[in-house]
């Protein structure tokens, strides 16, 4: 009992503190909106000179430097720095979050980071023009908002734009965390989905596609792909990567990146912040990093080199922002710390030894919440061990007050932040934001998910299925004939109508249908008492990859009574030995929609999807397996690259 109310205390004063800030965030928004827009400049004015037209965005009636389009992006940038105070100057350094129609998890979140958006305070005080965007709005409620971001921006003492990033926002399934889905975007498969095609053609268009969309509601930086490997199956984030083989992953994040930026940078491009370098896969014991308890990324096989290439051929052909990962690579450099913290990582290798030239921006919070391996810094040494380490901008951070202070007492120089900012810069007026930050609304619907974008989604959701086990006692189990008893259990019972007579229990069926979603045992333990990583242990699966008895039980029970097809989301690694003996058919997917995988069940669509990862036969191989090794397990049931069709 005394436990009890000692839970419930805990309880108790967490929701008071959330009821706090969001009490303080009513009172708080409506003064400082006021304020500012009280406080802001007109809007620019378009002039001309000598025939040219320019935005006046600074308003001092002449042309600058930094306001001539005609000009390099590198000669604009010098013109901009040498107008900013350091203010300014640092706060192109900082990328923190706003959120657009927030579900309840979301606005829950937020709270529990103690965020509260003010987003035009961030822009007109602390000079922010980056931010990344979460929620669950439609197409036309981004544009709208980030139009009215654009309007502060814009009226701002140098009217420089924002710039405006997401997560993938086109995957069919959500996969986990940092992937959703726009209802009015097109839908397409899942990283490891694109894995499974093995279609590099396929890749290129996709991020044309999405580029497309994200460019008509204002969204000009992509935080994907992902190019880390999946060589450590227990990993909640394999969902993201392009699979365990680095030839693959290297040319595919190529494509993917070559797809939303083009050849270059420009107003018809989407810039990708591939992620997460030197390659986040091999994880201890599949445990993740944004938690503390899977700070460390450890290479038993010594197999660091490995992770490092899929990030190379991007780099040479043109990456222009790159993100570090939180884990902290165990004896791979001098210091035991993470990779944001590490100038053996960032500088040493990255600049020096591959040659990347553009923007290092941090994964999200590493200086507030996510310091590993510096946990003992106060969060002022931990921004400067960072900068001198390579970091040019920050994830999730928005306290440039910090950086300020240092400059201000000598720790950094004014010509370091000078070297950040101008990266950051070049790449906005490479954008072409400062010409047109803002989107037409009235535009957007015809823009975002037209019929051939929908098709194209579609299609490549079809190529990405894998046909795993095909065959009965008899014969073959699939294609499936149409117009038998069919029973579903996991898939919209509607659509299977359309393929045969749908009945309501098992022991009356010719075949049943079993859908399981990406396998999920139980969470990553939360390694600190902060309610942030409460929150984020609820979302982060632990490591086992068995299904339960329950579900093993359940299909035995199936394949007594009929023809059992088994679809398996394989957005995680699954162990299937039980269910693959159990099942006729055996279907692994990577984020499709029901009635695509009612297409190749029945046979309108032949299969063609090749396994971009191997499924190990038992959690005891699991464990023996090396982190940093590809497929290494020991007799796996079904190997890399394997896929059957009909």
């Amino acid at each position: 009992m005394r436990r009890f109310f000692k839970h419930f205390t805990r309880v108790v004063l967490v929701l008071v503190v959330i009821l706090i800030i969001y009490i303080s965030n009513m009172l708080v928004q409506p003064y400082d909106r006021l304020r500012i827009y009280l406080s802001l400049n007109a809007e620019p004015e378009l002039l001309v000179f000598n025939g040219f037209q320019y935005r006046d965005l600074n308003r001092n009636q002449r042309l600058d430097n930094y306001e001539d389009s005609r000009l390099t992006s590198e000669i604009r940038t010098d013109d901009l720095l040498s107008q900013m105070t350091l203010e300014e100057k640092v706060g192109q350094m900082m990328h923190p979050a706003i959120t657009i129609q927030p579900d309840f998890a979301l606005k829950i979140f937020h709270l529990a980071m103690g965020r509260i958006d003010i987003d035009a305070v961030e822009i007109f005080d602390r000079h922010i023009s980056h931010f990344n965007f979460y929620g669950k709005p439609t197409p036309q409620q981004i544009a709208k908002k980030l139009n009215r971001l654009q309007r502060v921006a814009a009226r701002t003492r140098l009217g420089i734009p924002l710039t405006i990033s997401s997560d993938p926002l086109h995957e069919a399934a959500s996969g986990g965390i940092a992937a959703f889905s726009i209802q009015g975007f097109s839908g397409w498969p899942s990283q490891l989905g694109f894995a499974a095609a093995r279609d590099i053609d396929l890749v290129t268009r996709f991020g044309e596609i999405a580029s497309s969309e994200y460019r008509a509601v204002g969204l000009r930086t992509a935080l994907h792909p992902m190019a880390d490997l999946a060589t450590e199956p227990r990993w909640p984030r394999n969902f993201g990567t392009f699979g365990s083989n680095e030839e693959l992953s290297s040319q595919l994040t190529n494509a993917y990146m070559l797809g939303f930026q083009g050849d270059s940078l420009s107003s018809d491009s989407v810039m990708t912040m591939v992620k997460h370098f030197p390659g986040g896969g091999p994880q201890e014991f599949g445990l993740d990093p944004h938690l503390p308890s899977g700070k460390k990324q450890v290479y038993p096989g010594d197999n660091f080199d490995y992770h490092v290439e899929p990030f190379k051929l991007a780099i040479d052909n043109g990456l222009k922002v790159i993100m570090p990962y939180y884990g902290i690579p165990i004896d791979q450099t001098q210091e035991n710390v993470a990779m944001g913290f590490n100038k053996e990582i960032l500088t040493d290798l990255l600049r020096d030894e591959l040659g990347f030239s553009g923007v290092v921006c941090t994964d999200w919070g590493i200086v507030a919440s996510r310091a590993w391996g510096v946990e003992e810094l106060s969060v002022r040494e931990r921004y400067k061990k960072s900068i001198d380490a390579g970091v040019d901008q920050y994830g999730g951070e928005n306290d440039p007050e910090h950086i300020v202070s240092l400059v201000q007492s000598g720790e950094l120089t004014a010509e370091r932040i000078d070297e950040s900012v101008r990266r950051i810069l070049i790449n906005k007026f490479d954008l072409g934001l400062f010409e047109q930050a803002m989107v037409d609304e009235d535009l957007v619907d015809s823009l975002v998910r037209k019929p051939e974008y929908i098709n194209a989604g579609l299609d490549a959701q079809r190529k990405s299925i894998v046909l795993l086990k095909n065959e009965t006692s008899k014969d073959r189990a699939l294609p499936a004939s149409e117009g038998r008893r069919i029973f579903v259990d996991g898939l919209d019972v509607e659509q299977a109508k359309s393929f045969g007579n749908v009945v309501s229990s098992p022991d009356q069926a010719d075949i049943i249908i079993l859908y399981l979603p990406t396998v999920f045992n139980g969470n990553q333990a939360p390694g600190s008492n902060e309610l942030i990583d409460k929150f984020l242990s609820g979302i982060l699966p632990d490591g086992d990859l068995t299904y339960g008895s329950d579900i093993v039980k359940k299909a035995k029970t199936y394949a007594d009574y009929a023809t059992l097809i088994t679809v398996v989301d394989l957005n995680r690694p699954a162990i299937l030995t039980e269910l693959n003996e159990i099942s006729d058919g055996l279907i692994g997917t990577f984020g499709v929609y029901d009635s695509i995988l009612y297409e190749v069940i029945f046979g309108q669509f032949s299969p063609q999807g090749k396994l971009p990862f191997e499924i190990p036969s038992s959690m005891e191989s699991v464990e023996h397996q090396k982190e940093d090794l590809p497929d290494d397990s020991e007799s796996p049931i079904f190997e890399f690259g394997h896929g059957l069709t009909y």
